[in-house]
């Protein structure tokens, strides 16, 4: 279920204003992260229940990350950066990513790996490839 369907127009639906724009501002993250973060192998977008309104989750798998199991990071808007919506992080190497494609280990309850953001040409630090 995505966050627009768990919560219909009057939350997260379409026409509320932001969910388009917190879109874009997933999509550029990612790209950031792409350009800074060796070792990132694949970015996905993370659709899930969202009770407190719109937050960027995404899902990182990077070959560099030590193996931790599913720990979402939260970070606050920041809107001088561009960012104007808080956002959730879940960094795994990729067994872990293998894991969770097999079920093994769990996202946190009712979220689910959508899209993923391709890397940009030109943001190979040096890791693997998406």
């Amino acid at each position: 279920m995505s966050d627009h369907d768990q919560y219909g127009p009057a939350r997260n639906g379409v026409g509320q204003p932001g969910l388009e724009q917190a879109m874009a501002e997933a999509a550029a993250l990612a790209r950031v992260h792409y350009a800074v973060e060796p070792g990132l192998q694949a970015i996905y977008r993370l659709e899930g229940p969202d009770p407190n309104g719109i937050r960027i989750k995404l899902l990182e798998v990077n070959e560099y990350t030590i193996p931790t199991g599913i720990v979402p990071v939260g970070f606050p808007a920041h809107p001088a950066s561009g960012l104007h919506f808080p956002s959730v992080v879940i960094e795994v190497t990729p067994q872990e990513y293998e894991a969770i494609q097999h079920k093994q280990l769990s996202l946190p309850d009712g979220w689910e790996i959508r899209d993923a953001y391709e890397r940009p040409v030109g943001t190979d630090c040096g890791g693997g490839t998406a």
